[in-house]
């Protein structure tokens, strides 16, 4: 059927039927689908525990940095795993095992036998498992759909996880409402199990590599001076970092909105998180319709922009209606300014350096707001939630607009990259 679809209409949404027409990135997706709303559910499940457990904002940006750091410091490794020993083989195996740890996680919470340690310490190797797992998955897309067909992917990835982000944290508050955060957290580890049968399902050949006999080690430096001699690569780094530190936060922040600020309870959490969620979505949907990289550069630096200028404005208001529009209009420039610099990413790298140059992006765009929230976090005990999140959105409107010249002299190059997949 997609087939047939496929050729009555070849240009339907910029490739993206041309991707689904493949049977291994169907495969995927089916699993990229379900996968992403156990991932919201297991978001929104630990901060709320974590603000049960403690009722600060900092101990949210402490459990934030607990998950995502061991994802920072693992990529880059993992990269090179994934590059050595198979995308696919690596994929199965982290996730194999983050089925495991999430579970045990889910079912202690459910039973009430968790306490605040053992929180810290599961939510620690459930972010190493997974720093080893999401960079293999990633790196599989090229090889499903073909280069052609990379930024179409990329933004029906981004579409569905947008919807995961709409639909997950009403799951996810339902699920808490009735039973109590386990519930949330182990709908992630189900959906984990799926995308795993998913992925071994896939038949696709092991790329070749080129082994220069430095071992792992040997490989992540090469990595690493591939991205740091590629001038492109290094600004939509800074831009990814940025707006990862000072601009992501929020979405950790929000418990303590819920409750604090607009002083409502997990019904409140899960309107904010979705309509976060809604604004995301229907910017991904605009993305999934133009699937191509001309105008990216333009997209990434200006919704960068308005991005930190609505959270500002978000920051301001007391009024919750008005706060769920403007965190929509957030949510949305955020996920432009991320499929953007990704998509770029993507079409940029060499081949042969595609697995470790996204391993590094995804260190960045995981460690980053991991760093920011508990940054944001410790501040807003401080000063309050408001005034952290505006402090944190105006530094990143100073350092992306020095980013702008370098990124704008570049833009054709950047977005026209030469073919590189031979």
């Amino acid at each position: 059927m997609i087939r047939r679809i496929v050729d009555a209409h070849p240009g339907l949404f910029g490739g993206v039927a041309r991707a689904l027409s493949q049977r291994n990135y169907r495969l995927y997706a089916l699993g990229h689908v379900a996968h992403v709303h156990g991932w919201w559910g297991n978001r929104l499940g630990i901060g709320w525990l974590t603000w049960e457990l403690t009722g600060q904002a900092t101990w949210l940006g402490i459990i934030t940095v607990a998950g995502m750091i061991p994802v920072m410091l693992a990529a880059p490794l993992a990269g090179a795993v994934a590059d050595r020993y198979g995308h696919r083989k690596t994929a199965i195996t982290a996730g194999l095992i983050g089925t495991l740890i999430t579970s045990a996680l889910g079912v202690l919470t459910l039973i009430g036998g968790i306490d605040l340690e053992i929180l810290v310490a599961l939510t620690i190797l459930q972010g190493l498992v997974f720093g080893f797992e999401f960079p293999a998955r990633q790196a599989l897309i090229p090889q499903l759909v073909g280069r052609q067909n990379i930024s179409a992917a990329v933004a029906f990835n981004s579409t569905t996880f947008q919807l995961g982000t709409f639909l997950g944290p009403v799951l996810a508050a339902a699920l808490i409402s009735v039973f109590n955060s386990g519930a949330a957290i182990l709908s992630y580890g189900a959906t984990t199990a799926w995308m795993v049968v998913m992925i071994g399902l896939i038949r696709i050949n092991r790329l070749p590599r080129d082994d220069t006999g430095g071992g792992l080690f040997g490989d992540i430096r090469a990595g690493f001076r591939y991205v740091l001699g590629t001038r492109a690569l290094g600004l939509l780094f800074l831009v990814t970092a940025t707006t990862g530190l000072f601009l992501r936060p929020y979405t950790d922040l929000m418990p303590g909105f819920a409750a604090e600020v607009f002083a409502r309870g997990a019904e409140g959490l899960g309107a904010l998180n979705s309509a976060s969620g809604l604004g995301a979505l229907i910017v991904a949907v605009w993305l999934l319709t133009r699937s191509r990289t001309q105008g990216l550069v333009a997209i990434l630096v200006a919704s960068a922009l308005l991005t930190a200028v609505a959270l500002i404005a978000f920051a301001a208001t007391p009024l919750f209606a008005l706060a769920l529009a403007i965190l929509a209009l957030a949510a949305g420039a955020l996920l432009a300014s991320q499929v953007a610099a990704y998509s770029l990413v993507q079409t940029l790298s060499r081949a042969d350096m595609r697995g470790r140059v996204i391993a590094i992006n995804i260190s960045l765009g995981m460690g980053a707001p991991a760093l920011g929230t508990l940054t944001v976090g410790w501040l807003a005990d401080r000063i309050g939630l408001g005034g952290a999140v505006t402090a944190a959105a105006a530094l990143a409107l100073v350092i992306i607009s020095f980013a702008i010249p370098p990124l704008w002299r570049r833009r054709r190059a950047m977005e026209a990259p030469p073919d590189n997949e031979g």
